[in-house]
């Protein structure tokens, strides 16, 4: 039997190990080695976990977190002590890395993106009830430990891809500058472009191709390659080389691995409630979701805050909705009205916006009304940062493909398709329809019978409506910060290698 009662820092082959996980973990064993093995070498389950734990790049993860190498040392122990190290690694790798693969790896804090802890399960009782399973069963078990949501699947297939072909070698330069370029034109950047293409096998290399690709003529060919990478990536399928669809095509192979990755952990917070309704915005694929029960019953394009004023990562529960809202002028939008208020007094009057000071606080307010920003919905969702959802008069913006336009709040474009939907049960008891109520421009509240949990997330990778993964535009720059948070080294390890500190005094 092993002891583990001891409050010192437990650290073995270099690595600091979780004491209270590994005890929790033994209890459930009557404190008896998990993983030994008579003969030299690692034993039939043993071997299975270091090889599921050697594949953890497989899900996005460092195999080396799972203390593979330390393992891999103590493979052939023989020593009392060696064995009880290598159990322990093996223990505490496995451990780490069933949470990290199934619920993700990175906690709120060390992420803005990660609203609320993991709901995971205690994975120290349940590996080791999973000691007892026979090897094969074993394989079966960690094997389906990671999301087998359709999204995370087709994410795993893609940085398979991708490294695949950095693996051979395949590099790509960015375009040169240049202006738009339509279909059927001549333009010294389609050499490039066509460079470009082939290194991603998305046409055939020129000795192959057709004669027409050669040249600097933007051709059929091309336009048609360029419509397929552009739907890929979140952009109008037009074929037009603008400056959204040049910067998406010079995104270096290094960086799409690295957005694959970050988005797979984020798929790993995913919780969809198998009961009950909710709102999840995505900011990152301009777009609005509803889910009843775990299914998916609603949809909606929406706007969100500029780079300059993003939209926040929240979570909340929408409570009320409100019908022909006010606007209080936000601070950035001030700022930005402050030049034309200074030079021409009548600005404010013009737009219908008062001035009102209470207790030496100044408010800028726009009453309903056509020209009133928010329209005719405003969805409250209490929050430190004053965000909200609403109704928008600007329709154009949401026939954009990109939509990074707001101040910061959501604007939604089918506002009474969602109002409707929160208020379903409500309906019957309001003195006319929706309809009615929002055209007498009068303001009313009106509280949901139950609060609707609501999440503004950030993903830069999701399915289409064909079920094609999406590689988006990363507006707000989340992706390398949240790949850099996954791969710095967890607190607590030690900066440079230290004698294993488990002695045969710890064997009882």
């Amino acid at each position: 039997m092993i002891e583990l009662s001891s409050a010192r820092p437990l650290i073995a082959a270099g690595k600091t190990l979780d004491r209270e996980k590994l005890r929790a973990f033994y209890a459930g064993r009557d404190y008896r080695l998990a993983w030994d093995n008579a003969a030299p070498g690692l034993g039939r389950k043993a071997a299975v976990v270091y090889n599921v734990l050697a594949s953890a790049d497989a899900e996005g993860l460092d195999p080396a977190d799972y203390h593979t190498r330390e393992i891999a040392r103590f493979a052939d122990a023989s020593t009392q002590k060696a064995r009880i190290v290598r159990d322990f690694l093996i223990t505490d790798g496995v451990l780490r890395y069933a949470a990290d693969v199934s619920t993700g790896k990175l906690a709120p804090g060390q992420t803005d993106e990660r609203t609320a802890p993991a709901q995971g399960m205690d994975w120290s009782l349940y590996l080791a009830a999973a000691t007892l399973l026979p090897a094969e069963t074993l394989a079966d078990m960690l094997a389906a430990l990671p999301p087998t949501t359709q999204e995370y699947r087709a994410l795993t297939q893609r940085l398979a891809d991708l490294r695949q072909m950095r693996d051979s070698g395949v590099t790509w330069a960015a375009l040169p500058d240049g202006p738009t370029v339509h279909p059927g034109v001549h333009d010294p950047a389609v050499p490039a472009l066509r460079d470009r293409l082939v290194a991603e096998g998305r046409i055939a290399s020129p000795p192959h191709a057709a004669k027409l690709m050669t040249g600097d003529l933007y051709d059929a060919g091309l336009s048609a390659a360029v419509a397929l990478f552009q739907g890929q990536h979140g952009i109008k399928p037009d074929g037009v080389i603008g400056k959204d669809t040049r910067a998406a095509l010079d995104v270096p192979l290094d960086a799409r691995i690295q957005q694959v990755i970050a988005n797979m952990e984020r798929e790993r917070w995913i919780d969809i409630p198998t009961t009950g309704r909710m709102v999840e915005v995505n900011l990152a694929a301009y777009a609005l979701k509803v889910y009843q029960d775990g299914d998916q019953i609603l949809t909606m394009p929406v706007v969100v805050g500029t780079p300059e004023n993003q939209t926040p990562i929240i979570s909340s529960r929408i409570t009320t909705v409100v019908l022909n809202p006010n606007w209080t002028l936000p601070p950035n939008v001030i700022k930005e009205m402050l030049p034309r208020i200074h030079t021409d007094e009548t600005y404010l009057a013009g737009k219908g916006i008062g001035r009102f000071e209470t207790d030496g606080h100044v408010r800028l307010v726009q009453p309903p009304g056509p020209s009133n920003p928010l329209g005719h919905y405003k969805f409250i969702m209490p929050n430190d940062q004053d965000i909200y959802l609403h109704d928008s008069p600007d329709a154009a913006k949401f026939h954009y493909t990109l939509r990074a336009y707001s101040h910061g709040c959501v604007r939604l474009g089918e506002p009474a398709q969602l109002a409707a939907l929160l208020l379903d049960d409500r309906v019957a008891s309001l003195p006319a329809s929706l309809a009615e109520l929002t055209a007498t421009w009068e303001t009313r509240h009106i509280a949901l019978s139950k609060p609707v949990p609501v999440s503004l997330v950030y993903r830069t990778a999701w399915l289409d409506k064909n079920g094609q993964l999406v590689l988006g535009n990363d507006d707000y720059g989340r992706d390398p910060k949240l790949f850099k948070a996954m791969t710095k080294p967890r607190s607590g390890q030690p900066s440079r290698r230290v004698a294993v500190k488990i002695s045969p005094a710890s064997v009882l």
